[in-house]
């Protein structure tokens, strides 16, 4: 997948299958936002992405667009 193709479904809530077999599901998000300044670890990585659930909470580790398989 490419780093366009995934960016269109930012914010949005998806479920991603990785290249390791996991399927995760919530909300798309991108290292780096200003809603994460508080979480260094999620505000300094450069690309990389995770889930977050409705409350802004990281329900997934952080990973590159490159491990993503598919997305729904």
């Amino acid at each position: 997948m490419k780093r366009e193709q995934l960016e269109k479904y930012l914010n949005k809530k998806v479920k991603i299958h990785l290249s390791d077999g996991d399927k995760i599901e919530g909300y798309l998000r991108k290292t780096g936002e200003d809603d994460f300044k508080n979480n260094l670890n999620l505000y300094i990585p450069k690309n990389y992405y995770f889930l977050t659930d409705e409350t802004l909470n990281c329900i997934s580790y952080l990973f590159r667009v490159s491990y993503v398989v598919k997305i729904l």
